[in-house]
């Protein structure tokens, strides 16, 4: 997106921003949402109004208060504080409102749906949709809404059919409508051009880039990052901790294309010309180093090869991965229809997981318009994007009353507790969460106790069914249950979701993980680091390499986008090959390093400047590419360093400019690993030294 582009779009996503959901600025200023709420009796300090002491509510507003409550009440019995639970719920309305307004805005620019939100002067001052709306029934537009949000309602329903992450009819934040004066102030916004000192941008230009909602989310989270960080750096505010809703701003980092396209090229695109040498596909990727010392893949159809990314955040790595997939399939010949390409990559291919629901719905929405432009009037959706935002209730109450309704699944009592038990904080753990472990050995205890459950043959294909059957239980439970028991529902059915995400293994895992010191961790994501990722344990980073080689199947690959501290520091020693010594006493499967487990393939060391959005030297990068299998005694990585220059412009000219020259440096020479390391970020030990040149 181009950097004029950019500033419309903050400009516009901030004042959306604050319209709905308020800001900070030393002290809290309450939006639209957080008034809206006062109004039905709902505020962050004192205890509700009681609904019968309110006989003026609307009956729209009785079910935004019906709804309120029981989404209070489920927090609070997770241990949160009210304040904490209003102050969730403000936050998840309003971005539920400026998500759907901005989504369906960047479809109508690319042309995807007729307009929906644009107004014109030929129609009245209305959309399009309105317009027709209006034409057809005049008396459902005599409100002071003038039938504005029995528009949209009717849109959100439609679209819900193909987006049902983004567009959920039973999603909470939808209940509570915000004014008719913000929700007209947020439609102009994203109707009105803005003036830029080149002189007027339409918003159309502006909203149809790819890439916009992506960035349109990094500023949404802009404020709340610079707060966070503030507060982190505060010596005054000496014990605080990242923990909670916070996490999110503080790691959401939108990542540079040019990475994307480095990573993803040498990971499912090495994937692909490692199965099939014959390939050309590779001539098209300007990314794609094709003097790297690879190992080989068996061969597979397109539709078998999996591609996680496990922060997938707004899905930019997705949207890459889309691409490639989808050359894979007119290469391989076996579909010919967009449509069935298009299906075939959502259902088969792409597996999305992220800490931020919202960030999630903005992933669906643009692998949804990748999708809709390849293959017009596009029906499918992407089949296997999950968020962790997940709260369930201490204790087993609502358990309890699940097995009464279904008698017949209370011999799955003890998996389904040791479930619930491990989702309890998969809100700040995320993809680092191991929830498949537990569960396995509960299901497998289970089989061997009650045999007359599953039938004879395979376990695994049994264990999928169990959990399929509970995750559509608890769908349908969110659907038809009573408001309170249907959050409950809809939280236990993601959390089963998650649990297949987790036990597969995938064929390339890439991703860009979150950032994050031990020193800024709270206790919950603390503790649950350093007993699980202990190599890692200094950077949440460092332990989503341990994360994403868990994830990957042998012989598969990951790329990623991290610090460069892991590559130098002596604290990450044991992350980058552990002691000969130790190594040899280590049990099989047991992790030996990075170095020793696997054949790192590519490497460019970008050092500072990488990013646009981080200015100096906040943030030393390096991406890279590896396979999960030991290395050969003669195996090479090819590196590319690129520390000197001073924007992410010049690092992506280069580094293209690199690969195409061949120019990019190997080891000259065979070096013993070396586990130690001097602390400086400018020393290398840990690689043979000619690697960095």
């Amino acid at each position: 997106m181009q950097p004029t582009h950019k500033k419309v779009l903050r400009k516009i996503v901030l004042e959306m921003r604050h319209v709905l959901e308020g800001w900070y600025d030393g002290r809290r200023h309450a939006g639209d949402i957080e008034q809206r709420l006062a109004a039905i009796g709902v505020r962050h300090d004192r205890d509700p109004i009681p609904i019968d002491e309110l006989p003026q509510l609307s009956d729209s507003d009785r079910k935004a208060r019906r709804v309120t409550d029981a989404y209070i009440a489920l927090r609070k019995s997770a241990g949160m504080s009210i304040d904490a639970a209003v102050a969730e719920y403000v936050r998840e309305t309003a971005y539920t409102w400026t998500n759907r307004l901005l989504a369906l805005r960047c479809m109508e620019a690319r042309e995807l749906i007729d307009e929906v939100i644009l107004q014109k002067d030929v129609y009245g001052g209305r959309s399009l949709e309105h317009h027709r709306f209006a034409t057809r029934q005049p008396e459902a537009c005599t409100g002071e809404d003038d039938g504005l949000f029995a528009v949209l309602f009717k849109i959100f329903g439609e679209r819900s059919k193909s987006l049902p992450l983004l567009f959920d009819p039973l999603a909470p934040g939808l209940a509570l409508r915000p004014s008719v004066a913000a929700l007209k102030r947020c439609i102009r916004l994203l109707s009105t051009n803005a003036q830029a000192k080149a002189g007027q941008v339409e918003t159309a230009e502006v909203l149809k880039a790819p890439d916009a909602l992506g960035w349109a989310y990094q500023f949404y989270q802009e404020e709340e990052k610079k707060r966070v960080d503030e507060w982190l750096s505060d010596k005054s505010k000496k014990g605080f901790k990242c923990e909670g809703a916070d996490i999110i701003p503080k790691t959401s980092l939108y990542t540079e294309s040019y990475m994307v396209r480095f990573l993803v090229q040498n990971s499912l695109g090495a994937t692909w010309v490692s199965m099939h040498p014959e390939s050309r596909l590779a001539e098209g990727w300007p990314y794609f180093v094709r003097e790297a010392d690879r190992l080989p893949a068996a061969p597979k159809s397109v539709s078998e090869i999996s591609f996680l990314d496990p922060a997938c955040g707004s899905g930019h790595f997705l949207l890459e991965a889309f691409d490639l997939f989808y050359d894979m399939y007119e290469e391989e010949g076996k579909l010919s229809q967009p449509e069935d390409i298009c299906r075939s990559i959502l259902s088969n291919n792409l597996f999305g997981i992220d800490i931020d629901e919202r960030a999630v719905q903005i992933a669906e929405t643009v692998l949804w318009m990748k999708a809709a432009e390849r293959a017009p009037d596009f029906h499918g959706s992407p089949a296997h994007l999950a968020a962790t935002n997940i709260r369930l209730p201490k204790g087993k109450d609502h358990l309890k009353e699940f097995l009464k309704k279904h008698p017949d699944d209370q011999p799955l009592r003890p998996a389904l507790e040791t479930a619930f038990e491990g989702l309890v904080h998969a809100d700040e753990i995320g993809s680092l969460l191991r929830i498949e472990e537990p569960v396995e050995k509960e299901l497998a205890h289970l089989q061997k106790s009650y045999p007359l459950l599953h039938p004879a043959g395979d376990n695994g294909a049994w264990r999928g069914e169990v959990v399929t059957k509970l995750e559509q239980h608890f769908h349908e439970e969110s659907e038809s249950a009573e408001i309170g028991e249907g959050f409950f529902s809809s939280s236990a059915g993601k959390g089963f979701a998650l649990f297949e995400l987790f036990s597969r293994r995938y064929d390339v895992v890439a991703t860009n993980p979150p950032y994050m010191g031990s020193k800024s961790m709270g206790p919950v994501l603390k503790k649950y680091v350093e007993a699980h990722y202990k190599p890692g344990k200094r950077d949440l980073y460092a332990a989503f390499i341990l994360r994403c080689l868990e994830l990957a199947a042998a012989g598969g690959r990951v790329g990623m986008v991290t610090q460069q501290s892991w590559m130098f520091l002596r604290s990450y020693a044991e992350l980058r090959a552990v002691d000969e010594d130790k190594a040899r006493d280590l049990g099989k499967g047991a992790f030996k390093g990075v170095l020793r487990d696997t054949s790192i393939e590519t490497l460019a060391h970008l050092g500072p400047h990488a990013f646009s959005e981080i200015s100096g030297e906040v943030v030393n990068i390096a991406l890279f590419t590896l396979a999960k299998g030991e290395p050969e005694p003669e195996h090479r990585l090819t590196a590319f360093r690129l520390i000197g220059p001073k924007s992410p412009q010049q690092k992506d000219r280069l580094l293209r400019q690199a690969l195409q020259e061949g120019t990019a440096k190997e080891p000259t020479q065979e070096e013993p690993i070396r586990t130690g390391g001097n602390e400086s970020k400018n020393e290398s030990s840990s690689f043979p030294s000619d690697v960095w040149k």
